[in-house]
C-alpha cells in the first residue's frame, strides 16, 4: 500500500472534511464503500458542460477549476478545494448533463459515486441517506446564499458605474 496518507490507494473511508465535517463515521464509511477514489492528473477533465454526467464527486487533495462557455465566452465561476463537491446536483436532480466544465488544477484526489450507487446505499440504510442528503443540501443552500450575494454585490457595482458615467 502507498505510504502517501493523500493517495488514492491509501484512503479507505471519506475524511471528515468539508461537506462531510459533521457527518458521522459510518455515513462517511458507507458513502466510500460504494464509491471509488482515484488520482486525477492537472488538466484531466471530471466533467464536459452539456455532456451526459450522473457522478458526485468530492476534492479530497488538490483543486479543480469550474468553467462555463456559451458560444466563444468562457468563464471560470469556482474553485473546488478539498471537501467541496462536484456533481452533487446530478444526485438530487438528475438532469444528467454537466453545467459546467470540471478541469484538474493542482493534481488530485477525488472520491467519485454514481447517482445509480448512491440511490442503492440509501436504499440500504435510509436515516445514512438522510444525514448524507442533509448534508448535501446544507452545501447547496450555503452555494446558493454565496451566489446570491455575490449576484448582489456586482448588480450594485453595475449601478454605481452607470451612475458614475458622464452622459
Amino acid at each position: 500500500m502507498n505510504s502517501d496518507p493523500l493517495s488514492a490507494t491509501a484512503l479507505v473511508t471519506l475524511p471528515a472534511i468539508g461537506v462531510f465535517k459533521d457527518v458521522s463515521q459510518r455515513a462517511r464509511q458507507l458513502l466510500a464503500n460504494a464509491g471509488r477514489f482515484e488520482s486525477l492528473a492537472h488538466g484531466a477533465y471530471l466533467t464536459t458542460q452539456g455532456q451526459p454526467h450522473d457522478t458526485m464527486s468530492v476534492v479530497i487533495a488538490g483543486s479543480m477549476k469550474v468553467y462555463v462557455h456559451s458560444h466563444a465566452d468562457i468563464l471560470e465561476v469556482a474553485i473546488v478545494k478539498p471537501g467541496e463537491t462536484v456533481g452533487e446536483m446530478n444526485l438530487l436532480d438528475p438532469v444528467a448533463r454537466a453545467s459546467a466544465d470540471v478541469v484538474v488544477g493542482d493534481p488530485s484526489v477525488v472520491f467519485t459515486i454514481s447517482r445509480e450507487d448512491f440511490q442503492a446505499m440509501v436504499q440500504q440504510d435510509p436515516l445514512v441517506g438522510l444525514e448524507l442528503v442533509t448534508a448535501l443540501g446544507k452545501e447547496l443552500c450555503q452555494r446558493l446564499r454565496k451566489t446570491s450575494e455575490t449576484m448582489l454585490r456586482q448588480t450594485e457595482t453595475t449601478r454605481a458605474n452607470f451612475r458614475d458615467m458622464d452622459y
